[in-house]
């Protein structure tokens, strides 16, 4: 991983490369800020034209999923892993997320685990998702609930 990390700073066009080396994909035309931090690599799966901003955090103990088309802004944060908080033990739960193409997910905003959203969402700035949303919802607060029309 030091490596890895160390290609990373390095050669910002061979990011999508080293998340393919790594046991993860990734599209075509893909764009990785230099702080992007990527927890678990093989567990992201990117489709084509997808930007991802500096600060980002693909929290991907889980699956994490990204359309064709796909932004994730500045300091984003998708969380696919918790811990069940009714055992005592509190076993790691690795949960996917998948975001439809053509979705935006705004700045400082967080996805959690277990959730879906469909093609062409928008998720506003510092919204908290955690649940699922159909198609073209567009999302702002916390936790996130559909934002009128004209907003």
């Amino acid at each position: 991983m030091t490596a890895g990390r160390f290609l990373w700073l390095l050669f910002p066009s061979a990011r999508s490369a080293l998340i393919r080396l790594f046991g993860g994909s990734a599209g075509r035309g893909c764009r990785f800020a230099r702080g992007v931090e990527i927890v678990v690599p093989w567990n992201l799966h990117v489709g084509n034209n997808v930007q991802v901003e500096d600060r980002a955090i693909l929290y991907t103990l889980g699956p994490i999923t990204l359309g064709d088309n796909v932004v994730i802004d500045y300091r984003a944060h998708l969380c696919a892993g918790t811990h069940d908080m009714n055992d005592s033990t509190f076993p790691l739960l690795t949960p996917p997320i998948s975001i439809g193409d053509g979705s935006f997910i705004g700045l400082d905003a967080y996805v959690g685990p277990n959730v879906t959203l469909g093609a062409g969402c928008r998720v506003w700035p510092r919204a908290s998702v955690y649940r699922d949303f159909p198609d073209g919802t567009s999302l702002r607060g916390n936790p996130a609930q559909p934002a009128e029309k004209g907003q």
